[in-house]
């Protein structure tokens, strides 16, 4: 499928597989709440210590958009959870407070229930658009001590100070910036004693959104400080384990240029894979289409996890063992 608007589009609208979720919700220290989607399965490769997937969406989806994903991964054996932000899914929101893109602080305590709940599982994380830069925001902040054993991003935005602080380019940025107040809206009585509302609802670009929404939110004095907290490559030298990015050079949303190809050429537990072809999130490929990238990122985890298992072996010699 050569069109990268028709790879997008489909992405969002095509019938995902019917996958069943038990919610959970978190408290946070905070009294805030998120929300924990645990893919119900009777699957019996699932076992008490199967790794666990850990899913989170772009900031403007849930768990229905991941259901290809879950179903998969259910097949083959993971336990899967997506990760609801606070106000997000369809959660209340119990304190006058969103997650700012960039804050990993919810997902701290969220990884660190998960690996309590259970101790002898790994841990992998994937994560979609937006949702990349939280992923790579918390595993730089917390680096060896991340309890995250491998990462994929599908379609991340890496510099986003560079990304969202320029005019809105295309119809994609209006619709994204729509969906952010539709979310805005959902929990105005719980925010509209901290944030200007009417001022965050006729916000033209996504500056002007972060500078009336997170901004205030967060107490930040101006954007450079937001920008300071927020930017998911900030940290990146700190980043401990294997991280698969998929980009697709016709991504209408993040251009190719946006890439930072020096990351991967100096990192190499950074691994890059970027297609001519493949839209936002979309990947699709086939008939009935699949979702190719879905496949890419179980395989990529499966692989790193046996060789941090087991290691690298020649001729029946081990000649080198992941420290994971």
């Amino acid at each position: 499928m050569r069109n990268c608007h028709v790879q997008t589009i489909l992405s969002a609208i095509l019938p995902r597989p019917d996958v069943n979720f038990d919610r959970e919700y978190l408290q946070m220290r905070d009294k805030g709440i998120v929300a924990l989607d645990w893919v119900m399965s009777a699957q019996p490769k699932i076992k008490k210590r199967s790794t666990i997937l850990l899913i989170i969406p772009s900031i403007t989806a849930d768990a229905l958009s991941a259901g290809a994903l879950c179903h998969s991964a259910n097949q083959r054996g993971f336990k899967t959870v997506v990760f609801n932000r606070r106000g997000h899914g369809g959660s209340v929101l119990t304190t006058p407070k969103l997650q700012s893109p960039g804050d990993p602080s919810d997902l701290r305590q969220v990884v660190k229930y998960i690996k309590l709940k259970y101790p002898k599982s790994k841990i992998a994380a994937v994560a979609y658009g937006t949702g990349c830069g939280l992923l790579i925001s918390y595993l730089g902040e917390f680096g060896s001590s991340s309890l995250v054993a491998v990462g994929v991003c599908i379609s991340p935005c890496y510099d986003v100070s560079e990304r969202f602080s320029h005019a809105m380019s295309s119809i994609y940025d209006y619709i994204f910036l729509f969906r952010l107040k539709a979310i805005l809206c959902n929990h105005s009585k719980a925010l509209s004693e901290v944030i200007d509302m009417n001022k965050a609802m006729q916000s033209a670009t996504f500056q002007e959104y972060d500078a009336s929404v997170y901004c205030k939110l967060y107490g930040y004095d101006n954007m450079d400080e937001f920008w300071d907290r927020n930017n998911p490559i900030r940290d990146v030298d700190d980043i401990s384990v294997p991280v698969l990015c998929i980009n697709s050079l016709d991504d209408p949303f993040n251009a190719e240029s946006d890439i930072p190809y020096d990351l991967f050429k100096y990192y190499p537990n950074f691994l890059l894979v970027a297609t001519d072809r493949g839209g936002h999130c979309g990947f699709l490929e086939g008939i009935p289409q699949k979702y190719w990238a879905d496949h890419l990122c179980l395989d990529y985890i499966d692989a790193v996890l046996e060789f941090t298992i087991k290691g690298y072996t020649h001729n029946n010699r081990a000649i080198v063992r992941s420290t994971i």
